[in-house]
């Protein structure tokens, strides 16, 4: 469980910079400035949280559903 929150904690962490890389590029926009870099930096952070995405739901997919042997409100029989 641990290396799936820490995963979390990096795709939290990825989409706050992608937020802010997004701000970067609307104000060089407006400002402009050619935006190649950031743009080049933007995609290197949507791929990385593409592959921490992956990395996520395979490790969530090896893990037993909390509803798993329930029945009927979590009633087992």
């Amino acid at each position: 469980m641990a290396d799936i929150d820490r995963i979390r904690g990096e795709i939290e962490r990825a989409r706050k910079n992608v937020a802010r890389l997004r701000r970067d590029i609307a104000a060089l926009q407006k400002a402009g400035r050619s935006t190649k870099v950031a743009e080049d930096d933007l995609r290197l952070v949507l791929n990385r949280v593409d592959g921490l995405i992956g990395e996520r739901n395979r490790l969530r997919a090896g893990q037993p559903s909390a509803m798993q042997g329930k029945v009927l409100g979590g009633r087992k029989w």
